[in-house]
């Protein structure tokens, strides 16, 4: 995963006049969030095709979790085409999975 370490970085994502992957998940963590370690991350990875992933640990990125509009970790950020497409929050691998399967569809 890339580290998203800004605001700004994340905005850049969202700027379709940078050449920006097609699909992009930003996975919102922290190092003390329990329920973060226990998602199976590389399996996630490897069952939601086609994504360039970005990691952003909110004690180190504090305002961008807030500017999606999400309270708590883990959460999902799902961008398409320089377009923000959907956010939840789930610690749970399968429903991950599936969600954000179903919202690139």
């Amino acid at each position: 995963m890339i580290p998203l370490v800004n605001q700004e970085q994340f905005e850049a994502l969202l700027n379709p006049a940078n050449k920006n992957p097609q699909f992009v998940v930003v996975y919102f963590t922290a190092t003390w969030c329990g329920p973060c370690s226990r998602l199976d991350k590389e399996r996630i990875q490897n069952e939601v095709e086609g994504a360039t992933w970005y990691k952003c640990d909110i004690d180190q990125n504090k305002y961008t979790l807030g500017y999606c509009g999400l309270k708590s970790v883990p959460s999902f950020c799902v961008i398409k085409n320089s377009k923000f497409l959907g956010k939840f929050s789930c610690s749970d691998t399968d429903a991950v999975i599936e969600m954000l399967n179903s919202t690139t569809k």
